[in-house]
């Protein structure tokens, strides 16, 4: 190729060279849009320069006969980093050289990347004299003034490092939106959204008409109480940006009451967009639901793994891309370890998170072994980024800073005035702590029956003690566990709720259940049974009973000591904190009730509870904030995982599923579509029972590196009550299936 040849960014299979995309063009393409991003948050400068410099690699001729003749192939990413190290302060071109050299592999280790730059002089020196002048001619710019070199301190550093993180996302989402330019057909179009005031007009006028409609047919006293809710919220939502609580017990309405305070809140302070953030699969695509009712599937993005194929159209899976969209609704794991990610695909989305307003549901779930990176994340996004941050749940944990959490937030608002008032009048049982001595499965089954109590849930601590209750109870108790795939779980789900629907006094509902009850699942028994657990999830399981508030009289929620321990871990240490609370009779931290026990219905309680909790625990495990501090980004999302236990994917023989997997085990390249219709049926198993499922040869891969699946002779494994039981003693074959 000759040296005035013209350069190419980018080949366009099929199409001749004129029709390829100019190199100077794709630069400056790119420059203009991710500089239009991070001025979101001041960064213009820094991405327009590393838009323009990112792919200055590919002015190299011999990238050029890759392109044209199908030549060898050539790194041209880390030559714009190598550009960079001509200029003298040591901190601005840091930036400049990890976010273009990681631009294609996703961000490095500092050395990796040192060691890259350091390598790359001969491909400069093959480079530059291609390159047109007014590209190269130009100056670093300055830090923002909350950026402070000479970054001595660890915060700072921090700071610095995230900065690097939002820049790089930048550069990657431009990058990626001006290739996606270049072959519209095989792309669906980026799908536009409507103003968060129009979509702020519309929960008004939704959440209007609903509370009209109660007020004439059966205003409650809970009705009475969600309307305070939502009238707190809304007046709240003039405050400036900034970390907001909202503390208000199961049942409160604060699905809708969050989301008229973030829709209010953004249209005054000139923000972008509402991003709810969920700890559980389970419950999302409930409240994704609820929003879409209101504002149309449309313009609610769902980002989870557990979407069902119906909601994971184009527009859905363009949307999540980059979160281009007013609201959003996710996962814990999808939020954070997008926020401290390594990869490019997950890395891409986060710069359009300044400027939002941010749901934090049920923020007590928040993995306390990752909580100072967490908080450290969402203080940037708050003090940097211009979010603003709510902390939703029935049970606040103790996230201010204090001298158990030195690194927990200031200046958090509480959005209700008076917490105390709303959740004793919100309160809609009686409690029963029955803790003198142990109960068996089998003598609480037998108090069930003699006491004649008709309509009652039972949660217990593991799926084993489920299974236990269960049958020890009649035939047609319900049961609930994490062992059944999310279809089976929502049949049930959806069984018991319309059985409690029933108006007879003498109709039997019995549901058992591990804790996954707790987690925002819509269901109000008259009676509830707990095995004693942490104070936070013994109050979620309180806000199952008398849900509505239509008994005559109160709910009853008895709390029982089982004869099995929690899991150990974070269960079993919220478990031993609720005991010794109990124990701490007198103390002055603790409210008591009329009966001597911790008063569930006092916010005062879960803060100790929490202080406790905290104080048993390693806030950065897996040392991240070190990880960060050394600007060794892929360490930081290695170690930065959300859920500990490392799960396997494996299809059970539920409904259709085993129809879904013959059809596409008949493809050779079978569509995400395909693996989505999969999603319903799937349980999660852990390692160690993995392990034993694969050594008995009871599951094989569908296709290399995807699920697995039950093999036929291990098909009775998945009980049509209790899901998959993967104890030892079950794992046997079923022998007429061995027959041909």
């Amino acid at each position: 190729m000759k040296k005035d040849s013209n350069f190419y960014a980018h080949s366009l299979k099929g199409q001749p060279p004129e029709k390829w995309q100019p190199l100077e063009e794709h630069l400056k393409n790119v420059a203009e849009q991710a500089a239009s991003f991070a001025s979101e948050f001041g960064g213009e400068k820094w991405a327009y320069l590393a838009g323009l410099w990112h792919d200055l690699g590919k002015y190299n001729t011999s990238f050029q006969k890759y392109m044209f003749e199908n030549g060898p192939q050539v790194e041209h990413a880390v030559v714009g980093g190598r550009y960079v190290t001509q200029f003298d302060d040591p901190s601005r071109k840091f930036v400049l050289q990890v976010i273009i050299t990681c631009h294609h592999t996703g961000l490095q280790n500092n050395e990796r990347v040192k060691e890259r730059i350091k390598n790359a002089f001969h491909l400069l020196q093959e480079t530059i004299d291609n390159v047109p002048g007014d590209l190269l001619n130009r100056h670093l710019p300055y830090f923002p003034r909350w950026l402070k070199p000479p970054f001595r301190t660890q915060e700072d550093i921090r700071h610095l490092e995230f900065w690097i993180r939002m820049l790089h996302s930048c550069l990657v989402d431009a990058d990626w939106l001006d290739a996606e330019k270049r072959n519209l057909s095989a792309m669906g179009k980026r799908p536009e959204f409507p103003e968060l005031s129009v979509l702020r007009d519309k929960l008004d006028q939704y959440i209007d008409s609903k509370v009209a409609k109660a007020k004439k047919e059966n205003w409650t006293q809970v009705n009475r109480q969600r309307e305070i809710v939502l009238k707190a919220c809304r007046n709240a939502a003039n405050e400036k940006p900034g970390f907001f609580s909202l503390t208000v017990p199961t049942g409160g309405g604060k699905t809708y009451a969050a989301m008229s305070f973030a829709l209010n809140h953004a249209v005054t302070n000139d923000m972008r967009r509402v991003i709810v953030v969920i700890p559980y699969t389970s419950i999302i695509s409930q409240n994704a639901k609820v929003y879409s009712d209101v504002f149309g599937q449309h313009n609610v993005i769902e980002h989870h793994t557990n979407l069902s194929p119906e909601r994971d159209t184009e527009w859905n899976r363009l949307a999540t891309e980059n979160w281009d969209a007013p609201i959003i609704v996710t996962t814990n794991v999808q939020f954070f370890e997008s926020l401290f990610a390594r990869k490019n695909s997950k890395l891409r989305k986060i710069h359009n998170i300044p400027r939002s307003v941010i749901i934090l549901d049920e923020v007590q779930c928040l993995p306390p072994a990752l909580l100072y990176p967490i908080l450290d994340g969402l203080k940037e996004l708050q003090q940097h980024y211009g979010c603003s941050i709510v902390l939703s749940t029935a049970t606040q944990p103790a996230l201010n800073k204090n001298d158990v959490l030195k690194e927990g937030l200031i200046d958090v608002q509480e959005i209700i005035p008076d917490t105390v008032s709303l959740v004793r009048n919100l309160n809609r049982v009686n409690v029963e702590w029955k803790l003198d001595e142990i109960t068996e499965y089998g003598e609480l089954a037998r108090q069930i029956i003699d006491e004649g109590i008709k309509k009652v849930l039972i949660v217990t601590h593991k799926r084993k003690d489920a299974r236990t209750m269960t049958q020890f109870l009649p035939s047609d108790t319900y049961h609930l566990s994490a062992a059944m795939c999310p279809a089976h779980k929502q049949d049930v789900i959806d069984k018991v709720s319309e059985e409690m629907k029933v108006k007879n006094a003498n109709k039997v509902v019995r549901l058992v259940s591990t804790q996954l009850i707790e987690a925002g699942v819509d269901i109000d028994f008259p009676v509830v049974f707990r095995a004693l657990a942490g104070l936070d999830s013994l109050s979620q399981t309180a806000g199952r009973c008398n849900r509505e508030g239509k008994l005559v009289e109160r709910g009853r929620f008895v709390v029982f000591c089982a004869p099995t321990e929690p899991p150990p871990g974070i269960l079993r240490i919220g478990k031993d904190i609720t005991f010794t609370l109990i124990n701490s009779k007198g103390s002055k931290n603790v409210v008591w009730d009329k009966n001597g026990y911790p008063d569930l219905t006092r916010p005062e309680n879960y803060q100790t509870y929490f202080w406790r909790f905290y104080s048993n625990q390693k806030l950065d495990a897996a040392g991240v904030q070190t990880c960060r501090e050394r600007f060794n980004f892929a360490d930081v999302a290695d170690n930065f995982r959300m859920i500990d236990n490392e799960t396997y994917s494996v299809v059970v023989p539920y409904k259709n599923a085993y129809d879904l997997l013959k059809n596409i085990r008949r493809k050779e390249f079978p569509s995400r579509d395909d693996y989505r219709a999969l999603q319903p049926y799937i349980v999660q198993v852990y390692k160690e029972d993995f392990v034993r499922l694969i050594q008995a040869g009871a599951i094989e891969p569908l296709f290399e590196n995807s699920f697995y699946y039950l093999t036929p002779p291990y098909e009775r494994l998945y009980d049509k009550k209790f899901g998959l039981i993967v104890e030892e003693e079950n794992i046997y074959p079923d022998e007429t299936a061995l027959i041909l």
